[in-house]
């Protein structure tokens, strides 16, 4: 019977191994894994600082030589029907900005021990990255900003190509960042899933301490003209509910949130409000246990990983 053992491995490993293009398989400079693109892509700025961050994090972006199919693989290849299309950026001014962003906007901000096993082996910076929907008589394309479910990869996309104006009306119309505002939001939706994903892998812990003098039993109030009753949900100590980064909406019930959930909330609450902004949106004087565990968390974050929430909650000084 071991012939069919051996027989059974060697044909999952078959099978595991058919998922990669065996041409495009080339030893990473670390020697770590297998990359299916020439890397680093270029000679130039900025391919030294996709090889710093390659270093650091160990994820690889990649700007050109990609297909639509890349952004379409499973476990067993590419799919039939295609969900997302794109391809690499089409100038050097497109590569330079966009990898300029993730340098100093995205990667500035984290250190690898929070980032352990979060990113997967790729980046993409994709151009005109879109899913296709049909509407009707309508063939639309729907902007891709951001992919984070991708098997092997993420993605980012600043630059959209030729549109149609029922789509941009549905959808909106696709642009880089340009204001001090654009950028702050940009990288706060790409910084909160990888904080997201870093908390959900363990690779940020909540203190035990963190649940004293919160109270998870009582029902909570959250309705406009509540906010002094004692149960109004800030006054008690709870951010909200966090959906997006731009999106953190009123807890309406006790029992949509816990101890786990809660320690997120405010990691949230700390990289999206400034002092300033929460004091209008839930003022100090009414709400101290939201801003005491604020405060904690804070500091929590920046002495135990060396994540300054403050600082990616405040709009960026441009030059």
């Amino acid at each position: 019977m071991k012939w069919r053992y051996y027989l059974y491995s060697l044909l999952g490993c078959v099978l595991f191994f058919s998922c990669y293009n065996e041409d495009t398989l080339t030893d990473d400079a670390s020697g770590e894994d297998l990359v299916r693109f020439e890397f680093p892509q270029g000679r130039n700025s900025w391919d030294d600082d996709v090889v710093a961050i390659k270093e650091k994090f160990n994820v690889c972006i990649i700007y050109k030589d990609f297909q639509a199919s890349d952004l379409n693989r499973t476990w067993t290849g590419s799919i039939g029907s295609q969900t997302y299309f794109g391809e690499g950026l089409k100038s050097d001014e497109q590569a330079e900005f966009m990898i300029s962003f993730m340098k100093n906007h995205v990667f500035a901000y984290l250190n690898p021990a929070i980032t352990q096993k979060v990113f997967p082996m790729y980046y993409y910076m994709v151009y005109d990255c879109h899913a296709p929907f049909v509407f009707g008589p309508y063939n639309l394309k729907a902007p891709m900003k951001n992919i984070f479910d991708g098997m092997d990869y993420w993605s980012l996309c600043m630059f959209y190509g030729e549109s149609d104006a029922m789509s941009d009306m549905l959808y909106g119309r696709l642009e880089a960042p340009e204001t001090p505002e654009d950028f702050w939001e940009w990288r706060g939706v790409i910084l909160y899933k990888i904080l997201e994903k870093a908390y959900e892998k363990g690779n940020i812990i909540m203190p035990e301490e963190f649940q004293t003098g919160i109270d998870y039993r009582t029902e909570v109030e959250s309705d406009p003209g509540t906010e002094g009753n004692p149960n109004y949900y800030a006054k008690r100590g709870f951010p909200g509910l966090s959906v997006t980064y731009t999106r953190m909406d009123a807890l309406k019930s006790i029992g949509n949130t816990n101890p786990s959930k809660n320690f997120f909330a405010y990691i949230h609450l700390g990289m999206r409000y400034t002092s300033e902004e929460l004091e209008a949106k839930h003022p100090k004087a009414n709400n101290p246990l939201l801003w005491e565990k604020r405060q904690y968390v804070l500091n929590y974050m920046k002495t135990k990983y060396d994540l300054d929430l403050e600082a990616i909650a405040k709009i960026p000084a441009m030059n």
